[in-house]
């Protein structure tokens, strides 16, 4: 049996980190809700492609993020939603994932929801069924082999380029197929301030809608944090979007995830990733030789070839949209 005054020790510490969050939170953008979806049937969302009504209210966002992780980036574009005590859907690619499983495992432990965008982001129009099957699948189980549990039941098509075959595929597998409402366009930019102006500009006539990011946009990194206090400001809301329940993996992708995995841990234990997580292995300073070498003669000098004549510039013709357009 344990002792009274530990239990009371217990949660009092509890409720002062609780209060302390909730401090430590005010006047922060925050989350208004948690919405559940069911992804049973396959549902598709994003007024850019689909019909299918949308769930948010007027002036609520659902924030994601597409490509990543990238460590330096996606670490920085998290410290700007834990600063603003927010939440996000990261739409991970299966390669990145691989790369920095441990990445992976901290965008969840700060309670954003995991999701799939693919293997290595190919646009699925271009590819047979077969293949493409194969680039969805497999980036499912390596997403959910780095994160060491299911991740939620969502995808997004790379460059929003969704075949009939494989909408219905998704369909057919449970997963809720989500476009976008607005687009960031952070990667026509590396200015932070013209994606926040971008993002506030259709907000103002959409008024609602899921916002599409790249986390691995130095542009996005640069807009986050004024972004959110742009969304702050003006009343917007914040709708955190998790999985209702967990689609299945397939064990033949399962098992060649686990081989990428596995063969990942092995190339990084004889050369390790460089970050600020990896051990720094000193290399032994290299002998020097000129102790041994024996000294060179010098080498006789040449004569300098003379100067070659300088060809004479040709005058360029300065009127160069007449040179293009003509008259």
């Amino acid at each position: 049996m344990r002792n009274p005054a530990t239990i009371l020790l217990g949660a009092m510490i509890f409720a002062i980190a609780a209060i302390t969050g909730v401090a430590a939170c005010e006047g922060k953008l925050g989350v208004s809700r948690t919405l559940k979806i069911d992804a049973a049937g396959g549902p598709l969302y994003g007024a850019v492609q689909y019909k299918t009504p949308s769930p948010l209210k007027d002036g609520e966002v659902v924030i994601t993020f597409d490509d990543g992780p990238l460590r330096p980036n996606t670490r920085r574009v998290l410290k700007a939603l834990k600063d603003h005590c927010t939440k996000a859907t990261f739409f991970m690619v299966g390669r990145m994932a691989v790369a920095d499983p441990a990445m992976v495992r901290e965008v969840a432990a700060q309670g954003h929801t995991i999701a799939s965008h693919t293997w290595t982001h190919k646009n699925l129009k271009r590819w047979s069924k077969g293949r493409a099957k194969g680039e969805i699948e497999l980036g499912i189980s390596t997403i959910e082999h780095a994160l060491g549990k299911p991740i939620a039941p969502f995808f997004r098509f790379p460059y929003l380029s969704d075949p009939n075959s494989m909408i219905d595929y998704l369909k057919g597998r449970d997963i809720a197929i989500f476009s976008i409402d607005i687009d960031s366009y952070d990667y026509r930019t590396r200015s932070g301030d013209s994606v926040r102006r971008t993002i506030m500009r259709q907000l103002a006539n959409r008024k609602k809608g899921t916002l599409l990011f790249h986390d691995i946009q130095m542009s996005t990194v640069r807009a986050m944090p004024g972004l959110l206090d742009d969304l702050k400001r003006k009343g917007f809301k914040v709708v955190h979007i998790v999985g209702g329940s967990t689609s299945p993996t397939l064990a033949p992708f399962d098992k060649q995830a686990a081989e990428l995995h596995a063969k990942r841990r092995y190339s990084t234990s004889i050369r390790p990733v460089g970050s600020s997580d990896s051990e720094k292995r000193s290399r032994p300073a290299k002998k020097s030789s000129r102790q041994t070498e024996a000294p060179k003669k010098p080498k006789p000098k040449v004569a300098a070839a003379p100067p070659k004549p300088k060809a004479p510039t040709p005058k360029v013709n300065s009127d160069w949209k007449k040179q293009i357009f003509g008259n």
